[in-house]
């Protein structure tokens, strides 16, 4: 498949998005470019930086303008944009195919990402997870990807948020006969297990390629061995979407994820674990 990326200046979102699709889809010819972009200009270090840690190095080295990536526009199989207004300056170019935009992937106006340009170190994370998140879904949309069965997420705005994010995802899992996960592996959860008396699980998330699917009862959760840095490398390599696929092949599947924010900073955890979702339900008190 060929896919183009597309953002404003080809400095941030659509380069790392560019970026994301290499990682996950070696086998398809992806680029980008930016409708008012300066041909030649660096891409942002934030950005590439971020997307380093992410495992998902930036290829490109400079932004492209749309008159230099004309060829890949007009024969993409799909163009993803970053902004609706984006989408009619590729109708106007004269790209006839699949359009997607952010705007319109997810209903959560909370997933639509901001241009990461400006913004402080935590805050470019937070939208590049964004950009990560929405990209994967269009992608696998295009493709024609589905799982026999539906994937239900629950989100905790907040650190407080978690114990009432757990009860929620735990009461649809009893009443859908779902397996519940907690995808929180930056800081799997803890003391809201113990209070609602659920038995853990463990996985490891450097194995779960070798490991079988387990089965689980009602009052078992499935939750990470330890803390991990950086896990937007694992949830932006192919072998999260792959995981996630074999449970929901199987069964429905409810996960709780991380914060959006923790008390110290905003986390682009959530976006990324939740992006196969069918169903979101956002907890905040």
């Amino acid at each position: 498949m060929r896919i183009v990326t597309v953002c404003q200046m080809n400095q941030a979102r659509s380069p790392f998005a560019q970026a994301v699709l290499e990682r996950n889809f070696p086998e398809d010819q992806i680029s980008s470019t930016g409708v008012t972009a300066n041909e030649g200009t660096p891409i942002l270090p934030a950005v590439i930086d971020t997307a380093k840690n992410w495992g998902v190095p930036i290829t490109q080295a400079s932004s492209r303008t749309l008159k230099s990536a004309s060829n890949e526009i007009l024969t993409a199989d799909l163009v993803i944009t970053a902004d609706n207004s984006h989408r009619d300056t590729m109708r106007n170019f004269g790209y006839r195919g699949n359009l997607r935009s952010f705007e319109e992937i997810l209903e959560d106006s909370d997933f639509i990402p901001q241009d990461p340009g400006g913004l402080m170190p935590d805050a470019v994370s937070r939208e590049l997870g964004k950009v990560g998140a929405l990209t994967l879904r269009a992608a696998i949309d295009a493709k024609g990807y589905s799982h026999a069965h539906p994937i239900h997420v629950v989100i905790p705005h907040g650190v407080s948020d978690l114990g009432v994010a757990l009860a929620t995802a735990q009461m649809a899992r009893v009443n859908t006969g779902a397996i519940l996960i907690d995808a929180d592996l930056r800081a799997p959860i803890n003391s809201e297990i113990d209070e609602l008396g659920l038995e853990r699980i463990y996985f490891d998330i450097e194995q779960i390629e070798l490991a079988d699917i387990p089965k689980l009862n009602s009052n078992q959760i499935l939750t990470h061995t330890r803390q991990i840095d950086f896990p937007e490398r694992y949830f932006l390599a192919p072998l999260w979407r792959e995981w996630i696929q074999r449970f929901a092949d199987t069964s429905p599947v409810v996960m709780v994820t991380a914060p959006r924010h923790s008390r110290m900073r905003r986390l682009a955890d959530s976006y990324l674990a939740s992006y196969m979702s069918d169903e979101f339900t956002v907890i905040s008190a």
